[in-house]
């Protein structure tokens, strides 16, 4: 017998755990370039990968990934506000879905497990458009 959570993934019972304790494992390739096929999820977690953090609030987040955005030129960005809700109603709950971090609405708060192979491709793209 497993003691593998039987609800949905985003339920209380899935709640505070990690991804090892989910059964999770390094993130197949197709989903590593799915996920980072958009700037704002690749800006999430190179914001984790560059300040070593391990968790932040959604208003952390929008702000740096606004900054980061300002730097690109071919980037419509928005404002912190657009950016925010952005991040709270697609790009989280993605990035959430696929076992690259936690995202709680309730309380916006974001705690970013780590995965070097996403970090990895992460930090080559932000290479290849500079």
């Amino acid at each position: 017998m497993t003691n593998q959570p039987t609800g949905e993934p985003d339920s209380d019972e899935w709640r505070g755990m990690t991804p090892c304790d989910r059964g999770l494992t390094v993130p197949m390739i197709d989903d590593v370039f799915e996920l980072l096929a958009d700037w704002r999820r690749r800006a999430i977690v190179l914001y984790f990968a560059d300040t070593e953090a391990s968790s932040a609030t959604v208003e952390t987040l929008a702000t740096a990934v606004t900054q980061r955005g300002m730097g690109r030129d071919c980037l419509e960005v928005g404002s912190v506000s657009a950016v925010r809700t952005d991040l709270v109603e697609v790009h989280l709950p993605r990035l959430d879905e696929k076992g690259v971090l936690d995202f709680d609405r309730r309380s916006e708060s974001v705690r970013y497990w780590g995965q070097p192979t996403v970090e990895k491709w992460a930090e080559h793209v932000d290479e290849v458009l500079r």
